[in-house]
């Protein structure tokens, strides 16, 4: 992914965990509030990856494996 593929993965799972957040404070079943609760957690992991990515990269580091 180069610089500006990141930033708009970055922004696009920043949108998905907003959308999450506000289904989780409208849901009151339990197990569709664990699952929402979990795959929140995974987008965070995953926009904390993107980020990370983006740092190399302005370090230098273009030939970074996807």
């Amino acid at each position: 992914m180069d610089r500006t593929e990141l930033q708009q993965a970055i922004k696009d799972t920043l949108l998905a965990i907003e959308a999450i957040k506000r289904e989780i404070a409208a849901t009151t079943d339990p197990a569709r509030m664990q699952e929402l609760t979990r795959r929140k957690k995974e987008l965070q992991y995953l926009q904390l990856w993107h980020l990370e990515q983006l740092e190399l990269k302005g370090a230098g580091g273009d030939d970074i494996d996807q």
